[in-house]
């Protein structure tokens, strides 16, 4: 009698084991098929415990040039490109963001009237958007672009929304010091 209960409660545990094992599984590929319910990583953060981004490491770098080339392209496309990056990045930052814009792309300086003022961007798995405003003649207006990719192609613009919202039109920012953070001591992504 007590070997049956013994091997009923066996076969129980096993059963359960298997039906846990089946259900996390699923939920795993349920999770996967979804995206998840991974943030947006952006620059400047949310926040102090928000992930982070690092914006002289791919794809960042990508993601802001796009944003401007299109926004630029399809907004404005009868001015010369200037534009302005978020406060705080580093020069190697604003060099890679120069390299993959056009040629006679230049960054903004005191005086200018027409611009791109890229204010932030966030990169998630294989979506990204950028929030920049478009300045001309001290009116702007705020546009949010959202780009895709497959895999590891590049991003492509998939969304262009206009917001007519009152804003501060804002001054050049320039890059900070070439020191670039390092990763090592970052734990997946989060505050340091």
């Amino acid at each position: 009698m007590i070997d049956s209960i013994r091997t009923i409660r066996k076969n129980i545990r096993a059963l359960v084991r298997h039906r846990m094992t089946g259900l996390s599984i699923a939920g795993l590929v349920l999770a996967g098929i979804s995206g998840g319910c991974a943030p947006f990583a952006t620059f400047p953060p949310d926040s102090d415990t928000g992930l982070r981004i690092y914006p002289w490491m791919a794809p960042a770098p990508e993601v802001m040039a796009t944003s401007l080339r299109q926004v630029h392209a399809r907004v404005s496309p009868d001015t010369p490109l200037i534009y302005n990056l978020p406060a705080g990045m580093t020069a190697t930052t604003w060099k890679y963001v120069e390299n993959k814009l056009e040629p006679d792309a230049r960054v903004m300086v005191e005086g200018d009237r027409v611009f791109l003022d890229l204010q932030r961007f966030g990169v998630r798995n294989t979506k990204a958007f950028a929030d920049i405003s478009v300045w001309k003649d001290g009116v702007g207006f705020l546009v949010t672009v959202t780009l895709e990719r497959d895999n590891v192609m590049p991003f492509k613009v998939t969304n262009l929304q206009r917001f007519y919202i009152s804003m501060s039109e804002p001054s050049p920012n320039h890059p900070v010091s070439n020191d670039d953070q390092t990763v090592s001591g970052d734990s997946a992504g989060g505050a340091k």
